[in-house]
């Protein structure tokens, strides 16, 4: 990761193995480079960097529901750019609801 990268921290509802299923519609369709826990996608002179935290669990009642922490560094991105991945990689792990 450059020193001028732009870092996210997120806690996500989401196992190791979910996150992994739809990180490529996060990424529309962008080769992925996935070493354990870490994730790399390059295009040309931008790179993401993609760290998956340990998976743990966040218990309510009986039920009990995967936590992830996730932290995402852009480098190479404009402002507009990671605004659009961002708003796309959301879009892409968002859960249905009411």
């Amino acid at each position: 990761m450059t020193r001028d990268a732009h870092v996210v921290h997120k806690e996500m509802g989401y196992s190791h193995a979910e996150f992994l299923r739809l990180l490529p519609k996060a990424m529309n369709g962008a080769a992925l480079r996935v070493e354990g826990n870490r994730i790399t996608v390059e295009d040309g002179a931008r790179r993401l960097d993609i760290e998956l935290g340990e998976e743990t669990e966040r218990r309510l009642g009986h039920f009990r529901l995967p936590v992830t922490p996730v932290r995402l560094a852009f480098a190479g991105y404009s402002e507009a750019e990671i605004k659009a991945a961002l708003e796309r990689f959301w879009r892409a792990y968002q859960k249905g609801g009411g």
